[in-house]
């Protein structure tokens, strides 16, 4: 909460934010809610057909927990870059989380990126590990086809929908 002051200019010159010797903000917008209530509502997700799935904090904080372990388990740490080239759903929001868990970079791709665009993200960023689908994936194998030194540093890539190969 803000002190109650009469001058703006005053609060303002005064306020200093808070700084935590400890913060993780995937447990933080995650775990601290689903620790109160998992059955509570985090996510309202509508899908192509219109119907609406409804996402606990419960299911976030173990799908996350889940998919962070298995990125440390391939050597994701603190400071990696982790791309996500996937389109939006409740499965995106856990991806993002378990991300933050780790104290890695979330790098979002948009699905659009041609394979040139996709290539310098990648090297650019130095990602070291990918989550994405199978249109991903065969972006990716037409990358190492005609420009795999701008994927050295990856080393990890997950599909939610179906691997090519090796990944």
């Amino acid at each position: 909460m803000l002190p109650e002051s009469r001058s703006y200019d005053d609060l303002v010159r005064e306020f200093r934010w808070p700084r935590p010797t400890q913060f993780n903000i995937g447990v933080e917008v995650c775990d601290r809610w689903a620790e109160r209530d998992p059955s509570r509502l985090a996510i309202v997700a509508a899908g192509a057909d219109g119907r609406a799935q409804d996402v606990s904090y419960g299911w976030l904080r173990e799908t996350s927990n889940r998919l962070a372990n298995a990125l440390a388990a391939h050597g994701v740490a603190r400071g990696d870059r982790v791309a996500i080239l996937l389109p939006q759903a409740p499965e995106v929001a856990a991806v993002h989380i378990a991300i933050y868990k780790l104290g890695a970079i979330a790098l979002p791709l948009a699905a659009l990126f041609g394979t040139d665009a996709l290539a310098y993200r990648l090297q650019n960023a130095g990602a070291k590990a990918l989550i994405t689908n199978a249109q991903g994936v065969a972006k990716l194998a037409e990358i190492k086809r005609t420009q795999a030194d701008s994927l050295a540093a990856l080393k990890l890539v997950l599909s939610v929908d179906g691997t090519d190969d090796g990944d």
